[in-house]
């Protein structure tokens, strides 16, 4: 044993799971450099995960002191009280097979220290409670008198008694009860009412569709209540404070929160099949859709529906990692998705701008010309015969087509005459049409007449003298004073 080990007997408690991450033949003590390795390995095994705040700052460490004169605790004692701390902070949860890493370690005589890392075992972070230091006082208190323990004075006088909590206090902790998501009432009804609207999903007819979308949507309106719930706890909680000026309105997008219900485009289901096993993915608009298949998914047309699906072939862990991916990158895009309790995850990647994203700016710059030049310089972007668009797409063709030479499937050179096929004949089409289009602006040299600057101006020659533009008036900062009156030339 290393001089700088940790006995057997420092680490006094830890979680639950630990016994089934270590072999049989593997040693029984670790040292204090195992022990961090041991806690630091979550980060590691999962460099994507991230708390709120967007940092990666997992451990959280909690530490208990005796009173001086208090008397001496018993291993099994100062056991209870690190498992009833790692409870009450939210770190174990009993039941829960994916909770966090934690150990509580005493190196000095009369005080614990419990370390853990937020990131749980599925790969997501351990949000702690709203009203933590409460639920840390409150059992705290009730550790103290469960173990006869001197209790903590509440002022400097003696004798002095605790104070009751307050009103809102009281409050508090009533609407975090309420909002609570493993326990609370408002969960509760938020499942019974997404389980409803899964089974009706996959009753035939439209009218089975129609309901398990309206309850779908008051399943989100419950979500929202149940955040706001959770909020006003977190402010009620909060001790009071001074206030020297009233505090400004919150931003006009916060206030129109729930204004209106989102559309039904933002709603999707990731769940797997109950008949076929199938991962299906269905709901959602062209921009969700292309999630879908960034990530993997395979697109299903039908007369009435368009769906995606995993594709075929799949273990059935690589199809849970890839529907798991997909709720992922749905949920950071701001979609709502009721997934099964195996695709869930509180991880939300970044997203990066896409390439079809850049050409689709080709477009905006189309809208926004003035004159004929403009579009020309625009549609080159597409027709550069060397680095423009449709020449990389041809490329791409082409490309596709030989990795289907040497693919070896029997329907392999069939795909690859096909591709070839678009890029010499459609592709060259399109391609000539858009560069006669192109040089024919090119050589106009002409404003487009319904998108000039307007003056808002009228020749002094007009015979009717009330007549204005009809254009509204460009945005000022200040008034402005009217123009001297003039014979001719141009007035307002």
């Amino acid at each position: 044993m290393p001089k700088d080990g940790l006995t057997e007997h420092t680490i006094v408690a830890y979680w639950p799971a630990l016994d089934s991450y270590t072999l049989d033949d593997e040693q029984a003590t670790w040292s204090a450099v195992q022990w961090a390795d041991h806690l630091e390995d979550p980060l590691f095994e999962n460099p994507f995960a991230a708390s709120p705040r967007g940092d990666r700052q997992a451990i959280s460490h909690l530490n208990v002191r005796l009173h001086p004169d208090d008397r001496d605790l018993s291993g099994a004692e100062w056991a209870e009280i690190a498992h009833r701390l790692a409870r009450a902070a939210g770190i174990e949860v009993p039941g829960d097979a994916n909770s966090c890493r934690w150990i509580a370690v005493q190196a000095k005589p009369g005080r614990l220290d419990l370390v853990a890392n937020l990131i749980r075992l599925d790969g997501t972070w351990q949000h702690p409670p709203v009203d933590l230091g409460r639920r840390l006082n409150d059992e705290a208190r009730r550790i103290e008198q469960d173990l006869h323990l001197i209790p903590v004075a509440t002022s400097a006088g003696p004798g002095s008694t605790r104070s009751l909590p307050t009103a809102s206090a009281q409050l508090a902790g009533l609407l975090t009860q309420l909002a609570d998501e493993q326990s609370g009432p408002l969960a509760t009804v938020r499942g019974l009412i997404e389980h409803t609207a899964h089974r009706l999903a996959h009753q035939a007819g439209t009218a089975g569709s129609d309901t398990a979308r309206r309850l779908e949507l008051i399943a989100t309106r419950l979500h929202h209540v149940q955040e706001d719930l959770d909020a006003t706890a977190g402010r009620l909680a909060a001790p009071p404070r001074l206030r020297t000026a009233p505090a400004p309105a919150p931003p006009a997008t916060h206030r129109r929160r729930n204004a209106s219900l989102p559309s039904a485009d933002r709603f999707l289901t990731v769940q797997r099949d109950p008949h076929s096993a199938e991962v299906l993915a269905r709901g959602g608009g062209s921009e969700a859709h292309s999630i879908l298949e960034r990530v993997g998914f395979v697109p299903v047309v039908r007369l009435h529906e368009t769906f995606h699906r995993a594709p075929t072939g799949l273990a059935p862990d690589t199809e849970t990692r890839l529907a798991t991916e997909a709720v992922a990158r749905l949920r950071a895009a701001s979609y709502y998705v009721a997934c099964d309790e195996e695709f869930a995850t509180d991880r939300r990647p970044a997203r990066y701008p896409t390439l079809g994203s850049s050409v689709a700016h080709l477009a905006v710059r189309l809208r926004e010309a003035t004159t004929t030049e403009d579009a020309a310089d625009v549609l080159t972007e597409l027709t550069a015969p060397y680095d423009g668009v449709l020449a990389a797409i041809e490329q791409v063709l082409y490309a596709a087509a030989d990795f289907h030479d040497g693919l070896g499937a029997a329907a392999g050179p069939y795909t690859a005459r096909r591709l070839r096929h678009l890029a010499d004949e459609h592709l060259h089409v399109l391609r000539t049409d858009l560069i006669h289009t192109r040089n024919a602006l090119a050589d106009r040299h002409a404003p487009h007449p319904r998108r000039r600057a307007c003056a808002q101006e009228v020749p002094a020659e007009e015979r009717e003298r009330s007549a204005v533009c009809a254009c509204p008036p460009p945005p000022r900062t200040a008034p402005v004073p009217p123009p001297p009156a003039v014979v001719a030339g141009l007035r307002r």
